[in-house]
């Protein structure tokens, strides 16, 4: 005899498919529970008759309706004159779950809509770890550490730790660092790759190792016989950004952090995007530290890697502008973040020259850089528009128009394609 509780419901017919799948979401919900297809409310057989494909087509809809997506078990029955259908649902391990773009509970003999109170606090109290806070899933021993960091091990080891400790990373692929020198401004061509898959802690430094072998430095004369190392790019800049991925990508993200070297510029792509707090085009002027994984922050913290201010940003636009380089560009490309450095004054002499000649003629030294930033904008992203650099580097349409007329004047750029439908591209 089946009778209706907190974890079982009785349903006619299929017809009433909307109503089984809310009690399917309100068992998962709380403990689990049954729904029977067959029954009246009175519990007595109905003599249930069931189509070819009657409960494929109730599956299909408890898929396209639930999230996260429900997967009960289903059993058939003889039960009097005719058939009832068992379908049985767990509690659920990923709370809360939503159909029709509600969340319902089971109280009793009743499913009953979760308050906005309740669900901030079903959502609080079942939201998974961030992965850097989780248990590290697999026994490692002790050798397989770095001695000088066995003492920081906690008893109960998390995935920060291995990360930051092990001597080498063998159970996240997606937090080894690919790094490559490329032959002109595109990927083409490899000159140069290495695969980094030793702690993060001690990532920066080699990243900068890898670089440092694949870009150029110059000697300035400063004074009577004493000298100054130029690089392409300012080498504190881009450690402060190659720390900022290590510590703030997302580590559950796939992709790997790359570093991409080209003739003209230098990317960092980090997996994941800016948190929404985060704006874009402030982030050089704003200081805020929003931490994406938390215990990681914590460890470089404590080893003097980062200092928690905020002040990254800053401090890579206060060594560009100490380099000479033009101010670095900011994007986000399918779900990762990217910073372009460009290279410093004198690596492209050629090209600079014409833009210097026409932009001296009654411009600025702020306008200059504007133009030269732009300039690098169109080679690193061919064929956008005017709105569109307008948007990506923040300035008024009009702006841009006079800046790009300077550079096809200079025969750097050139226009290609119809007026509704081109864009401006590096003049071959």
């Amino acid at each position: 005899m089946y009778k209706e509780s907190e974890k079982i419901e009785l349903k006619s017919t299929f017809g009433e498919w909307k109503e089984i799948i809310i009690s399917l979401t309100s068992f998962a919900n709380k403990s689990g529970g049954t729904v029977i297809v067959g029954i009246s409310d009175d519990m007595q057989p109905l003599g249930l008759s069931l189509g070819k494909d009657t409960i494929e087509d109730f599956l299909n809809k408890l898929k396209n309706h639930t999230d996260p997506v429900l997967y009960p078990s289903v059993s058939i029955k003889t039960y009097g004159i005719g058939e009832i259908v068992e379908i049985s649902i767990p509690e659920s391990d990923y709370k809360p779950v939503f159909c029709f773009e509600k969340a319902y509970i089971r109280v009793g003999k009743t499913n009953q809509k979760i308050s906005t109170q309740e669900l901030k606090e079903l959502i609080k109290r079942y939201e998974p770890a961030n992965f850097d806070e989780q248990i590290l899933r697999f026994p490692v021993p002790l050798n397989e550490f770095e001695e000088k960091h066995i003492k920081n091990l906690d008893s109960v080891l998390t995935n920060a730790e291995y990360l930051c400790y092990t001597k080498e990373n063998k159970y996240f692929p997606n937090a080894i660092v690919k790094a490559a020198r490329f032959k002109g401004s595109n990927m083409a061509t490899f000159l140069a790759n290495q695969d980094f898959q030793g702690n993060i802690t001690d990532m920066a430094d080699q990243l900068l190792e890898f670089i440092k072998r694949n870009i150029n430095k110059k000697f300035v004369i400063k004074g009577e016989a004493k000298h100054t190392e130029v690089w392409d790019y300012p080498l504190l800049a881009l450690r402060e950004a190659i720390l900022n991925a290590l510590v703030h990508r997302d580590y559950s993200d796939p992709g790997n952090i790359q570093v991409r070297i080209f003739d003209d510029h230098l990317e960092i792509l980090s997996p994941g995007l800016l948190p929404k707090a985060l704006d874009m085009k402030k982030i050089f002027t704003a200081s805020r530290s929003i931490p994406r994984n938390k215990k990681i922050v914590s460890i470089f913290h404590k080893m003097g890697l980062i200092e928690q201010w905020g002040s990254g940003f800053h401090r890579m636009l206060e060594a560009c502008k100490e380099n000479n380089n033009p101010q670095p560009v900011l994007n986000e490309v399918a779900g990762a973040f990217v910073i372009s450095f460009f290279k410093n004054e004198g690596t492209n002499e050629g090209v600079n020259e014409g833009v210097n000649e026409g932009v001296n003629e009654g411009t600025n030294e702020g306008i200059n850089e504007g133009i030269k930033i732009l300039e690098k904008t169109v080679f690193l992203y061919p064929g956008l528009r005017v709105q569109q650099l307008a948007k990506k580097l923040n300035q008024p349409p009009k702006t841009i128009e006079r800046w790009l007329k300077i550079l096809k004047d200079a025969s750097t750029i050139e226009f290609r394609g119809s007026n509704k439908t081109g864009g401006y591209y590096k003049k071959e």
